[in-house]
């Protein structure tokens, strides 16, 4: 038997043993690696990047995304390896964050083989919000597959909408010496520990492996997850069942059914309110989601037919709708990089999905006279304009900084849809100035760091692949950013996990108009 596909063979076998099934269901890829001049295995889930001896027998190190700093490939050849190896390696220099000066082992030091997680939560959140008193509950038979595999009841429309958590990182101590961890310097936190960041150099030993961008991915998604603001606790972890998966896929299909079948709005909004809680707590909704056209087109329609409006419902009503449409189509995107079959629906027919979904959320809401000045349709506005730029950042990162997986996706093509419809969507993109604007003069506001760094993520990428995005910006907002956006480590949140990313993506934008 071929020696690569047994030593997979086993890895599988002893992630299977040793990981809780909510990090072994969110396993992301694997790769053999050199670390400290010894053979290991790099394991990627969404939350850690675990390294293992080779072949596996002991987790040896455990490091939380989230505490990552920065990620790099370095362009250079091994000295230690020969052959293929050296030529065909891909050097990553990794620094992250740890903390020192407590009793207990640190995720960062030897595990003594079992499994140390950045967080005791799995991957599951429960809602427990409670339902407006004007609006109804979805039936037993819409509730069956919340209540079946997600625990917990559907948010009201006008409550709080549900955000994907995470739970605190144990704050242990470091053994570096265990690893060849350089040390790059230290801080004392307000609880007396000793923050310190350290750098270690992972060799993968093949130029043909994702890894790398999906770790960048992984990363970026656990430091969103990390600024949002709710926690919520959550069951603890299970081993997985094939019936309770069989069980999973017929309810799908029969919510992707009933979404695709019901007229009501009201129905509608519950419908996706419910797909969109699945996605958030189970990757396995993400999954049969992008393998299901009809469904993703059906969304998608819905985000044009509503944004005219169609006269049959209530305009506040309609717009609430499509806050929700977008943030289910938002989840769907999250945390699914790793997903061949997202890249192969988008780029479809033509592109058909991916430009239908573009220009039907490059417009604003079409709005009554009468409606114009009510403060509820203008804060729903508002909140629709939030949810289209997270959204577009979602489709942004997608195409520029994902696996494409032999697709045509990329941002050129991204811009080559918008374009045409400038004349709509530069409002919006106006408007999206606008608000980053107004989020960064609000100084160190942390409840809005996320939305800050997709405004600021979105607003930059277009001004630098789009002529008419930076010709209207440099033409319309060129002194209000170089006010407002001025020295803006002083105006994010501290302590937020985007806050590096963010400061980072204001001066691309800095530099790119001045």
């Amino acid at each position: 038997m071929d020696k690569q596909k047994v030593v997979n063979q086993k890895l599988e076998s002893f992630m299977r043993r040793n990981l809780p099934s909510a990090e072994y269901q969110r396993i992301r890829c694997y790769e053999r690696c050199v670390v400290d001049k010894s053979m290991k295995l790099a394991l990627l889930t969404s939350k850690n990047l675990i390294i293992t001896d080779s072949p596996p027998r002991t987790i040896l190190y455990t490091l939380p995304l989230i505490e990552f700093l920065s990620l790099s490939l370095v362009q250079d050849l091994p000295d230690f390896l020969h052959g293929d190896e050296r030529f065909k390696s891909q050097h990553l220099s990794l620094k992250f964050r740890h903390e020192t000066g407590h009793k207990s082992e640190s995720p960062l030091s030897e595990s003594s083989g079992s499994y140390v997680s950045a967080s005791s939560d799995g991957d599951a959140s429960s809602e427990r919000l409670s339902p407006s008193k004007s609006k109804k509950h979805l039936s037993a038979s819409y509730s069956s597959l919340s209540s079946t595999s997600w625990h917990g009841t559907l948010p009201s429309p006008r409550s709080q909408r549900p955000l994907r958590l995470i739970t605190s990182l144990d704050e242990t101590a470091s053994r570096l010496d265990r690893l060849n961890l350089s040390d790059s310097g230290s801080s004392v936190s307000s609880q007396g520990a000793t923050t310190a960041t350290a750098d270690l150099d992972l060799f993968l030993l093949t130029d043909s492996t994702l890894f790398y961008q999906l770790l960048q991915a992984a990363s970026l998604n656990e430091k969103i997850a990390g600024t949002k603001e709710l926690k919520s606790p959550v069951n603890g972890d299970t081993k997985p069942k094939r019936k309770k998966s069989m069980v999973r896929g017929q309810l799908y299909n029969q919510l992707s059914a009933d979404i695709q079948s019901n007229k009501s709005l009201e129905k509608r909004f519950y419908l996706v309110q419910e797909l969109s809680t699945a996605a958030s707590n189970d990757m396995n909704i993400k999954k049969y989601f992008w393998k299901d056209l009809d469904l993703c087109t059906a969304l998608v329609e819905d985000l044009g037919k509503y944004r005219l409006g169609t006269g049959e419902n209530n305009r506040a009503d309609e717009i609430e709708y499509l806050i929700q449409l977008e943030s289910c189509l938002s989840e769907m995107f999250r945390e699914s990089e790793h997903l061949s079959q997202r890249a192969h629906l988008l780029t479809a027919n033509s592109f058909v999905v991916l430009r239908l979904l573009l220009e039907n959320i490059s417009s604003a809401p079409s709005l009554p006279t009468h409606l114009t000045s009510d403060a509820e349709v203008e804060d729903l506005c508002t909140e629709l304009l939030d949810t289209t730029t997270k959204l577009l950042f979602e489709v942004l990162l997608a195409v520029s900084e994902h696996p494409t997986f032999g697709t045509e996706l990329s941002v050129s093509r991204v811009v080559s849809f918008l374009e045409p419809c400038f004349s709509t969507f530069g409002p919006v993109y106006s408007s999206m100035i606008e608000r980053g604007l107004f989020l960064i003069s609000r100084t160190g506001a942390a409840s809005t760091t996320l939305l800050l760094y997709c405004v600021f993520y979105v607003v930059e990428v277009l001004c630098r692949n789009s002529a008419v995005c930076r010709r209207l910006l440099i033409s319309s907002h060129l002194e209000d950013i170089r006010y407002y956006c001025a020295n803006p480590e002083l105006k994010i949140a501290r302590f937020s996990p985007l806050q590096g990313l963010t400061i980072e993506r204001v001066y691309k934008l800095l530099q790119n108009i001045s």
